[in-house]
């Protein structure tokens, strides 16, 4: 068995317009449940002219597709090489500056 990370769960939107009788809108959130939607976020926005206005997000949760996974999972080995390499860079300069100091130097760090 692999000790591979689970999939996560990943947040989907969809912008939703509230608009119209409060019946209109009962349906349609009803409709929104019905088709898996979980609730409602809403977001301040600013038009050119500098007013705020507020828009309404549906959001919902899934689990992550196999493509997505992927996608984390190289990116996250990615992460990791930099990580290694900069760590390697960094003992490699630390190595460097080691060699470089005097003796007395040495005897200072404790390294004699």
């Amino acid at each position: 068995m692999t000790n591979q990370p689970k999939k996560i769960q990943v947040k989907e939107t969809q912008k939703w317009d509230i608009d119209g009788k409060l019946e209109d809108i009962i349906s349609s959130l009803q409709a929104e449940l019905d088709a898996g939607w979980e609730g409602i976020e809403s977001e301040y926005e600013w038009d050119y002219g500098g007013e705020k206005y507020t828009e309404y997000y549906l959001y919902k949760h899934r689990e992550e597709t196999d493509k997505e996974y992927e996608k984390r999972m190289k990116q996250l080995e990615k992460e990791k090489a930099v990580k290694a390499k900069a760590k390697e860079l960094k003992l490699e300069k630390l190595k460097k500056d080691l060699a470089s100091l005097t003796d007395e130097e040495k005897e200072l760090l404790n390294l004699k």
